[in-house]
């Protein structure tokens, strides 16, 4: 813009300010009344390939031009753009594209062009394998902190960065919508051929489901009615109505309720005493401990309700903390002193209140009638404990160091088990998104239409001594037609939430992240990858518990 600037043409009060830093100097004022201006990456594969094309490096004549190997050049060069179109648009997802939203840049793409230019005018052979580490591992993967994003982008850049794309029949979607422009094109015909693909992209291009865009317009729902919700809160004022109950006489009656629903804490002292803590029966241990992370929550609950009813009769001055129960009781959200106190959940009120009470009654189950055969997988409070303790009691019971321990897992036929397997755990309650385990093969396949999320069988959880399964990425060999191979299963991670990330907790987990399963499955790793298949606890609440 700056060298387009003309004196002749420009106005004489005309000023330019470039700073990167803070300046007491600018008047304050113009900053306030101007109109600003940014520059975002534009929506939609198409729009983005295309603004690529039409700036830097790539605009440049010279550049575009120059390489020794014209034909390759293009052809990575557009495969490059529509990589980083592909990156990008993945964000409108949510957690079923990136688990954490990255901000990938201009600069990306172009250190990476100019190191491709660089491989192909230098080298005879062609250098995919050095060129996925750079751009896979430095230029991108360098913003990439999950190790399952990092997984999804090197699976990614491998469809882009490989010696197909120099086949003019090569796609880069399952139906062939998209393409790299045939032969040796121009600049403006490239432009030209972008103009032509369409506007909006199904989600094949991204290696999803349809049904994600199901998911991504429920987010983007979710986010409108919240923020909605929330101008009608802040702006509700209190009172009756005439014909009607009050404000408080609402949320003395919601706080009674729930008040009704949550039993008083357990009594640790009389469980001890039946589940003493033993060398042979670590789970004994893991009772213990969920009972004291249950009996903080229940006392939280039970006296921030009470303490609420109080101050709605005025019998207590209404503090901060009370205050924000109200807004969150009216919203139907879960405050945010109980939050703090909870398991992970991304719950409503209503959910959230029905499930915390099936985990109690998971606990109580296990408190009347013993060890359970089955653990309900989503009704622990730390699941990393419960895991640890079914590997100790297998080390104990054959003088195996539990270090060297990791669980293989086995998808159970069966839905009812009486008793304990030999050696492990059997769980169940798990759900998977982006895929569904099919009974009849016993593996995994594609979603169904319009079905989200689908229940997982009963697993065996049965403690070997093998190094645990690996969640980084590892090139698939392919066939003669460039089809990935099947390595017979796919390494899934499981979350606690749908939100997929989380942080580390003062034990060195993460307080999202459980584990990986190993399922059977006829399809390549990299199909399942690039849809973003996962188990989580999912709808703890509804049917699914079997806790009668």
């Amino acid at each position: 813009i700056c060298e387009e600037f003309k004196p002749d043409t420009a106005h004489k009060n005309f000023r330019l300010w470039l700073t990167s830093y803070p300046s007491g100097v600018f008047p304050v004022a113009i900053l306030q009344n101007g109109i600003k201006m940014t520059n975002e990456p534009a929506k939609g594969i198409r729009l983005n390939v295309k603004g690529s094309f039409i700036a830097d490096p790539i605009a440049n004549e010279d550049f575009f031009e120059s390489c020794k190997k014209p034909q390759k050049w293009k052809k990575l060069c557009f495969s490059l753009c529509f990589f980083h179109a592909v990156m990008q648009e993945r964000r409108s997802f949510g957690p079923l594209g990136w688990n954490i939203p990255y901000e990938f840049t201009h600069g990306d793409m172009t250190i990476s062009l100019r190191q491709t230019k660089m491989m192909l005018d230098e080298y005879e052979e062609d250098q995919f394998k050095s060129l996925n580490y750079l751009i896979g591992e430095c230029n991108y993967g360098g913003r990439v902190t999950d190790d399952k994003d990092r997984r999804y982008l090197l699976c990614a850049l491998a469809d882009f960065y490989q010696v197909l794309i120099f086949d003019d029949e090569f796609a880069f979607s399952p139906s062939g919508t998209y393409k790299a422009p045939p032969a040796v094109p121009s600049h403006d015909e490239i432009i030209e051929y972008i103009l032509g693909l369409p506007l909006t992209q199904m989600p094949e291009i991204f290696g999803l489901h349809d049904n994600a865009d199901i998911t991504k317009d429920q987010q983007e729902t979710n986010y409108f009615s919240d923020t909605v919700l929330g101008t009608e809160s802040a702006s509700a004022g209190g009172g009756g109505s005439s014909g009607g109950k009050s404000q408080e006489e609402v949320l003395d009656e919601l706080a009674e309720s729930i008040l009704s629903k949550v039993p008083e804490p357990f009594d640790r002292e009389r469980v001890m005493k039946k589940y003493p803590i033993k060398f042979e029966e670590s789970m004994n241990t893991v009772l213990a401990q969920e009972l004291i992370r249950y009996n903080t929550l229940v006392e939280t609950i039970r006296s921030t309700l009470a303490n609420l009813r109080k101050a709605l009769k005025g019998l207590i001055v209404m503090s901060s903390e009370l205050e924000e129960v109200v807004n969150a009781l009216n919203t139907g959200k879960v405050p945010g002193g109980w939050a703090k106190k909870a398991y992970p959940s991304l719950k409503p009120l209503g959910p959230f209140v029905s499930d915390f009470l099936a985990r109690l009654a998971f606990l109580q189950k296990w408190i009347d009638q013993g060890i359970p055969a089955m653990f309900w997988m989503p009704g622990f409070f730390f699941v990393h404990a419960f895991m640890t303790g079914g590997m100790q009691n297998f080390a104990r019971k054959y003088t195996i160091p539990v270090d060297n321990l990791t669980f293989k897992h086995h998808m159970m036929s069966e839905t009812e088990f009486d008793s304990p397997p030999e050696n492990g755990v059997y769980v169940y309650g798990l759900f998977a998104e982006a895929g569904r385990f099919n009974f009849d093969s016993m593996e995994l396949d594609e979603s169904e239409p319009k079905v989200l999320f689908s229940s997982m069988p009963v697993m065996w959880f049965e403690p070997k001594e093998e190094p645990p399964p690996a969640l980084f990425w590892k090139e698939e060999e392919r066939d003669e037609a460039g089809v990935p191979k099947s390595v017979g299963y796919y390494v899934s991670p499981v979350y606690n939430t749908s939100a997929r990330r989380g942080t580390l907790s003062t034990t060195g987990h993460s307080t999202n992240y459980v584990c990986p399963i190993v399922i059977p499955s006829s399809r390549p790793q990299s199909h399942w990858i690039k849809r973003g298949e996962l188990m989580r606890s999912y709808h703890c609440y509804d049917n699914h518990c079997r806790l009668s």
